[in-house]
Formats: structure tokens, C-alpha cells, sequence
């Protein structure tokens, strides 16, 4: 079958692209369509032997008619948008504002010509095409017909529609004159019906989406406790649930004022500078209320209502005091992880990745360290690393209970067990920390006869509360810490030979922070970070003392000075050893002052070469003759401690230190051995009662006896 051949004459190569695919769509059969793009070429292509042309509009054909032969058929072509993409513009809000952005006048006078032929005629629309001043500022929307590109870039929203294409009229001609059969025209009509039929489908089933979305936003609201009520822009409230009906003691206020229904309820920062209320308090009859409210923006970004929720304040603290009831049985939860060990170290690299492997297993770990390094910490990463970390974690420490209460806690207790045994009884730890971790700290200080009952539900994995007959089974991870020497408490009998083997499956040493010195400006500014979310500039004089000081009370100590430092100092000022607690000052200061000093020597070693007084010996010699000596270490070596902490000690709690170390000693006899060492230059007196404190001097004599004893 012969073809004749047909051009479509447009402004641009996007539209005569269109187009040419639109008319082979339907007449591949009968036609060789070709096209002339008047922006690519003013000049005609080789134009014989073409039957008719199709110009896309009366720009268009006042350019290409004087090439086009008088002789040949033209169409002036009748546009329109696709039907498929109108649902577009259904979704816009009548009366809405939109710039139609067309390649020339004509284009956008036409483009709204076709929109409003299509019944949109509730828009305001104004023509935008090249060489038109900005639009105003008040129009956010465009809408445009493959023409994205040309939109102003302030706008946002844009709505494309795509090519226009041929009116079913303009093809109705084509066909009459190409003399294809009315059967094609047919189908093609039937394609514009199709489109059609399938936008109001869409259509309809988006009217039935919002109505089940409405309905089951309606029950949702209605089926809230909490009062809820809305607003439109002119405060006229549109809608309640229930609660709010029955709680506000509102009945028929739907296009009512606010503020005549309930005067105390003011929305005024919400519609002015579209803020939100955030739980502030109103009162409302009599009874205390939180309110939260919160704008309703528009596609214009304008406040087009509020919408707000009440809660009586009686209600929020019964809800309140629900939770911490919870979490007082519930609140057994490990916030640490190993993200929260701090440091780079070797030493502590080591100790990590030995501890997330043992964290792995389900056996026992035991953790040693010095007082301060973190033992609490480690074990909390251990669970939550582990694969119980989803569970509880429970903690005791043995030395912070009393004896006679260890027992109970740890296994629980019957109802009437013994006198002020709670009703129905309470579960042990080991209970709450069913499939979970239970941590025991400082072991060692574990009573004999609990080491024992301990020993048996480790290895029975059973517990029987105090007074009960039933066993209990129980799958719980054990992590236990100490820093004592077990084996030496073993030894002098103090600790269940059986227990220690049991507990020291999985050995892990927690190095102490002298040992890891490297860590120590991590911690540091961790700690100024975490406490005051700033920063601490500390001289070179200053770091290296510190890298170099003992540390015995580790970590723990570390933040305490920090915290000295950084209140001394202040933040964005440099800290020097002037900044730093009495009792490491003098240290500072009088170590670079020995001759023999040298960076490279330890402050223990500083402390034993420099001479010794005659009087140190004299005095030892004395304590010792009296029978003191030892007394007088153990007083020294509290104080010493009690320094570290920057803290003072009176004579009572020296006496209950003694005591712990089987000492008995007469309080006169206190008076007068502190006030010897006060005369010597070794303590410093408080007034009254706020106790003494260890001297450098009284340091190095301490140093002294004990390397002599």
C-alpha cells in the first residue's frame, strides 16, 4: 500500500517529537510522518512530496507558509492535554493560583484556553512564557506542558502535563482528507473514551480512599481517651471527639468560636507566627489541664487551622507514678556498651577484645581490677554484647549490704521467712535476672555461708528463697568482680576454694589506668565533654605530670581531678599544676625540685631518694617501741586515701577503719599520735571537726616505715 507522506510543523523539537509519535500511533499504516522544527532550522527541509501539513499553531504558520506550496492541504491544528494527567489538576484547591508556562505567547493563551475548555475554569491563571517579568510572589504553582525547564526556579510545584496532542477534531480531519477508513477514527475515539473512563475510576476509587480514610480517622479519634478538638482559620472549632465532649463539657459548639466555648484555650500563637503549644498548663472549670496544639499548614504554607489534644494533669501523674513503679522492678538495664570505654590503648585493646570474645559464651567471667578502673562498665558491654543482652542485667555489690540481707537478695524470700518478711514474699536477683546477666560485685567480701548456696545454683543453675522448700529454675549469666586477691583469700580460708575455681572460668584483668597512660587525654576530654560540654587546655608541664602520676584510685580518681581542674581553671583557660587538688600539688611542685629528679623516674621512686631525716628514724623507732607501728601505717595510709578523693579524715572514722583491721585502739590514744604527726609536719589538723589530712611530708615518712617494716 502506498503511503503518503504527512509534516507537522512546530515551534520545538520536544513538540513536533510528541506529536510525530501520536500521529504514527494511529496511522503507521497509512502515512510517513515527518516533521519541521522552526527553533532548529527557519528554513524548510526537502518538503516534496508531502500531501498535507499539520502546523501547531497560527505563530507557527505565519513562518512556515510562505515555503509551504499553494497547492498543498494545511491543518491548523486544535490542541489538548492528555486526559490521563487531568487528575492533576483535580487535586488543586478551586480559586488556586498557577502560572501556565508556555515557549511564546500564544502557547500559554492557548494552554488556558484548553485547561478551562476542560471545565477548570475555577483557577486563576496567568500566562508566563519567555521575555515575561517575574511572576508575583504569591503564586507557588506551575503548570506547564513539557516545558519543566522553563518554570522560574523559586517555584516548587510544579504540575506537568505533559505534550499537548491532537484534538480528536484536527484527526477527525487528517483522516476525512487521507481517505482512511472511518474505523480508525473510531479507535481513536475509543482511546479518548478509555483515557477518560480511567481518570474518573481513579478518580472515584480517591474519593472512596478519603472516605475510608476519614471513617477510620474518625474511629481512631473517637476511640482515644484524651480530649481532642479542632479548629479552622477563622478559630471556629470543626471538630471534637467523645473525650473532649465529655471531659470539656462541650455539647453542639461545631462552628462556634473558641474562644466563646472555651475561653482559657488560646490558639493566638499558633495562627500568628505558626507556632506550636508544648504542654503548657490551662485550667479549664476548675480542673488543671496539658495542653498540646499544633498549626494546620496549607500547600500555601498558611495557617489554615489548629488542631489540639488535652490531658487532665491528675491523669498524667497517675500515668507517672504507673511508670515508676515499673521501673523500679523493670529498670534492671545495662546502658553501657563498649562504645563507652574510652581509650586506645594497647593495654585496653587487649582487654576489650578478650572480653567480647568471652562475651560470646554462656560461662562465667570474672572481672579484677583495682578500685576505679571500670569493672562496673566492662560488665555492663559484656551483657550487651552478649546474647543475652536483650534481658535484664542485675547488679549487687556484697560490699554495700549488709551480711544479714545478702541472702534474701540474692535468692528471695517466703512469705513470714522471718520478722518484717514482706506478704506473698519478693524474688531474688537471680530471679528478676531470669535470661539475662546477673552481676556480682566485689566477691570477695561474699559471705561464707552465701559463697556456699551461691557455689550450688551455679552449679544446680536453682534457686530456693529463704523459707521456701521449692526449687526454682533459673538461666541466668554470672559476671563477678573483685579487687582483692582471691587466691589469697582462698588461702587464709576467707573464700571457698570450690567457688574460685568456679568463678574463674573466664579470667579477665581490667588493667589499672597507670598502666594505660596513653588513655589518659582521651579521658579527659571525655570527662569535660560528658560534664560540662566543653573543652580543657592543659599545659605540656601539667599532661606530663599527669601521664607520669600513679593514679591509685584510676579512673574514678581521674574525674574527680578533672572536675577540680576544670572549676579552678574555668573552660577556654590554660590549667597548670596551680589548678590541681592540695594534695597532687605538692607533689608537682616538689618532685622537679629533687636534684635527682628526671621525667623518667616514678613519683615512688622520688619519694625514697631523696634524704631522709634523721627524725624519720628517730620517730619510727619510737611507734615501734610503743607497740604502735602498724597502727600508725594503717592511720597513714587511710589518710593517703582519703587524699586521693580529696577528702578529709576525723578521729571516729579513723577508729572504724581500725576496727575493720581487727585494731582496737583508744580514742586518746588517736588524739595523741595525730597530734604528734601534726607537730611533726606529717598531717594537717582541721578546725573543729573537719577531720586531717595527709602532708607530702607525711607522705614520704609513710613511704619510710614501710620500706623499713
Amino acid at each position: 500500500m502506498f503511503k503518503k507522506r504527512v509534516c507537522f510543523i512546530g515551534n520545538t523539537p520536544a513538540t513536533c517529537s510528541f506529536i510525530r509519535r501520536e500521529i504514527l500511533r494511529f496511522l503507521d499504516a497509512y502515512i510517513e510522518a515527518e516533521t519541521w522544527c522552526l527553533q532548529e532550522s527557519a528554513i524548510p527541509p526537502d518538503i516534496s512530496g508531502i500531501e498535507i501539513f499539520i502546523v501547531a499553531n497560527r505563530t507557527a504558520m505565519s513562518v512556515a507558509r510562505p515555503y509551504i506550496p499553494e497547492n498543498k492541504r494545511v491543518l491548523l491544528a486544535a490542541r489538548t492535554v492528555s486526559i490521563e494527567n487531568l487528575d492533576k489538576l483535580i487535586r488543586l484547591e478551586p480559586g488556586s493560583r498557577a502560572i501556565i508556562v508556555g515557549s511564546s505567547e500564544e502557547t500559554s493563551t492557548v494552554f488556558i484556553q484548553i485547561i478551562q475548555s476542560l471545565g477548570f475554569r475555577y483557577f486563576n491563571l496567568t500566562p508566563y512564557y519567555p521575555g515575561c517579568p517575574e511572576p508575583p510572589y504569591d503564586i507557588d504553582i506551575a503548570i506547564t506542558s513539557g516545558l519543566a525547564n522553563m518554570v522560574p526556579s523559586r517555584i516548587h510545584n510544579i504540575i506537568d502535563l505533559g505534550g499537548k496532542g491532537l484534538d480528536l477534531s484536527t484527526f477527525a480531519e487528517l483522516l476525512e482528507y487521507l481517505e482512511v477508513p472511518r474505523t480508525v477514527l473510531n479507535d481513536i475515539s475509543h482511546n479518548y473514551i478509555e483515557a477518560i473512563i480511567n481518570m474518573t475510576i481513579r478518580s472515584e476509587r480517591m474519593a472512596q480512599n478519603n472516605a475510608e480514610l476519614k471513617r477510620n480517622m474518625e474511629a481512631i479519634v473517637n476511640t482515644v481517651h484524651e480530649a481532642i478538638l479542632a479548629v479552622n482559620e477563622d478559630n471556629q472549632i470543626i471538630l471534637f471527639n467523645p473525650a473532649a465532649e465529655r471531659l470539656l463539657e462541650i455539647g453542639d459548639a461545631v462552628g462556634k468560636k473558641m474562644n466563646d466555648i472555651l475561653p482559657s484555650v488560646d490558639f493566638t500563637p499558633c495562627f500568628v507566627a505558626g507556632d506550636s503549644i508544648i504542654n503548657e498548663i490551662i485550667t479549664i472549670n476548675e480542673i488543671s489541664y496539658i495542653i498540646t496544639a499544633n498549626p494546620i499548614w496549607d500547600e500555601k504554607r498558611t495557617v489554615s487551622g489548629v488542631v489540639a489534644n488535652l490531658r487532665q494533669i491528675s491523669d498524667v501523674q497517675e500515668l507517672e507514678s504507673k511508670v515508676r513503679r515499673a521501673l523500679k522492678y523493670k529498670g534492671n538495664v545495662a546502658k553501657r556498651t563498649f562504645k563507652d570505654v574510652i581509650g586506645k590503648s594497647q593495654e585496653l585493646s587487649a582487654m576489650i577484645n578478650r572480653a567480647k570474645k568471652f562475651a560470646r559464651t554462656d560461662l562465667t567471667i570474672l572481672l579484677q581490677g583495682e578500685s576505679g578502673s571500670g569493672k562496673e562498665l566492662i560488665a555492663q558491654a559484656i551483657h550487651n554484647h552478649s546474647q543475652v543482652g536483650t534481658g535484664p542485667f542485675v547488679a549487687l555489690n556484697f560490699a554495700a549490704l549488709p551480711e544479714n540481707l545478702v541472702e534474701s537478695e540474692l535468692f528471695g524470700y517466703e512469705e513470714g521467712a522471718f520478722t518484717g518478711a514482706k506478704k506473698g514474699g519478693k524474688p531474688g536477683l537471680f530471679e528478676i535476672a531470669h535470661k539475662g546477666t546477673i552481676f556480682l560485685d566485689e566477691i570477695g567480701d561474699a559471705p561464707i555461708e552465701v559463697q556456699k548456696k551461691l557455689l550450688r545454683v551455679l552449679e544446680e543453675r536453682e534457686v530456693r528463697r529463704v523459707g521456701g522448700n521449692i526449687t526454682t529454675p533459673v538461666n541466668v549469666r554470672v559476671i563477678t568482680a573483685t579487687n582483692q586477691d582471691l587466691e589469697l583469700l582462698v588461702e587464709t580460708g576467707k573464700f571457698r576454694k570450690d567457688l574460685f575455681y568456679r568463678l574463674c572460668t573466664l579470667p579477665i584483668l581490667i588493667p589499672p589506668l597507670r598502666a594505660r597512660a596513653d588513655d589518659i587525654e582521651d579521658l579527659i576530654n571525655y570527662f569535660v565533654k560528658k560534664n560540662y560540654n566543653s573543652k580543657l587546655i592543659i599545659d605540656d608541664y601539667l599532661r606530663d605530670y599527669l601521664y607520669r602520676y600513679n593514679w591509685p584510685g584510676n579512673i574514678r580518681e581521674l574525674e574527680n581531678v578533672v572536675n577540680f581542674l576544670f572549676t579552678t581553671a574555668g573552660p577556654h583557660k590554660v590549667a597548670t599544676v596551680a589548678n590541681l587538688p592540695d594534695y597532687l600539688a605538692r607533689k608537682a611542685v616538689a618532685i622537679p625540685s629533687s636534684p635527682l629528679a628526671d621525667s623518667e623516674t616514678s613519683l615512688q621512686e622520688t619519694s625514697h631518694i631523696r634524704k631522709i631525716p634523721n627524725s624519720y628514724e628517730i620517730l619510727r623507732s619510737e611507734f615501734s617501741a610503743e607497740g604502735a607501728l602498724e597502727v600508725i601505717i594503717i592511720m597513714l595510709k587511710e589518710m593517703y586515701d582519703a587524699a586521693v578523693l580529696n577528702k578529709k579524715l576525723g578521729r571516729t572514722a579513723l577508729l572504724k577503719k581500725l576496727q575493720s583491721y581487727d585494731q582496737t585502739v583508744a580514742d586518746h590514744k588517736i588524739r595523741r599520735w595525730l597530734k604528734v604527726l601534726g607537730n611533726m609536719g606529717f598531717v594537717e589538723a582541721g578546725v573543729t571537726r573537719q577531720g586531717s589530712r595527709l602532708t607530702i611530708k607525711g607522705e614520704d615518712f609513710l613511704n619510710y616505715i614501710q620500706k623499713i617494716n
